[in-house]
């Protein structure tokens, strides 16, 4: 119970951060990412949190913010130029068959994942022209 408690102001800065990053709340801070990842790796080792989870949810977390058009085109570039960094603790977890190829699935959705352009600002504000 007291890892618990312990954990979770950890884990609620770590979601806190993962918000801003998904939401593109700050895309002129490179450094957002990085603090992520570092807040990531303590709670995965200091932590009761389970580090497998830590590294799916950031590799998901990355890739689906990288797919997002409605994001600016370079802090989508920014999330996928990190998604390895996951991918690389999940191929490090993974101990079983099913795991591994898990990992590989998700290499294979890195590696042919193809980033459409981003929205313009003028779009989003003008919304879609079926109304």
């Amino acid at each position: 119970m007291t890892a618990v408690l312990h954990e979770s102001p950890y884990l609620e800065n770590w979601r806190a951060l993962s918000l801003r990053i998904r939401c593109g709340l700050d895309p002129d801070e490179p450094r957002l990412i990085e603090h992520y990842l570092a807040e990531g790796r303590y709670l995965a080792r200091f932590t009761a949190t389970p580090p497998m989870l830590i590294a799916q949810s950031t590799f998901s977390l990355l890739i689906d913010t990288a797919r997002d058009t409605a994001l600016p085109w370079h802090w989508r570039c920014l999330c996928l130029d990190q998604t390895w960094r996951p991918l690389r603790d999940l191929q490090a977890l993974a101990h079983s068959d099913r795991q591994r190829q898990h990992v590989h699935a998700l290499g294979r959705q890195l590696a042919t994942c193809v980033l459409q352009p981003s929205i313009s600002f003028a779009e989003l504000i003008q919304g879609s022209s079926d109304e």
